[in-house]
């Protein structure tokens, strides 16, 4: 019985280590306006990993943080998929490596928050009902009351609207009702401010 609670205790454990370890090894940015050379640190009352399904679910007061990228949400679900050439058994239970040699065969494919959710980038707030982001497309989505805000510039969208978020592009568009404020002149951003 005792080898059996081991078992999983260190199942469970490597299981934490293979969520943790993907995000961090993922190639580029994982958090939108991330640093993909910064570490990924997730703050959250619970963490749910389904080695089935790929995924990851941490919940309770969600923040995480990557460069100066931050991303607070109720739930955050990362989604994986297995690289081709890590096969059926790319995680820890291959053998041969720990948690280190699973880690490399999943990267971050999607990831979903639910709400209220905001990503803070510098400057640049977004928040929304609930947000998810695309990996392949990058491009982070802010569906339901989505808010951009900038330097004291804020363009709003109602319930039935959404911002995407093109992170190769830098540009935004809301569909949607819309409803905007500029301020003249740049607004308070500090990076406008003139030297002294």
């Amino acid at each position: 019985m005792k080898r059996v609670a081991i078992g999983f205790g260190l199942g469970f454990g490597l299981a934490v280590l293979i969520a943790n370890a993907a995000l961090a090894q993922r190639a580029g940015p994982v958090l939108p306006g991330g640093n993909s050379k910064s570490p990924v640190n997730v703050d959250a009352a619970k963490l749910e990993y389904f080695d089935k399904e790929q995924k990851a679910v941490y919940s309770g007061g969600v923040v995480a943080r990557q460069g100066e990228a931050t991303m607070r949400a109720s739930t955050l679900t990362v989604i994986f998929e297995r690289d081709p050439a890590s096969g059926e058994g790319g995680n820890a239970s291959s053998g041969g490596g720990g948690a280190g040699a699973g880690a490399t065969g999943n990267q971050v494919k999607r990831i979903e928050a639910t709400g209220p959710v905001t990503v803070v980038e510098k400057e640049r707030v977004g928040t929304g009902d609930r947000g998810i982001y695309e990996r392949a497309e990058n491009k982070v989505y802010l569906i339901g009351n989505p808010t951009l805000s900038e330097c004291g510039n804020v363009v709003k969208g109602d319930k039935d609207s959404r911002l995407i978020y093109d992170l190769t592009n830098n540009r935004a568009q809301i569909t949607g009702r819309v409803s905007s404020t500029f301020v003249p002149g740049g607004g308070n951003c500090s990076t406008n401010k003139p030297a002294r």
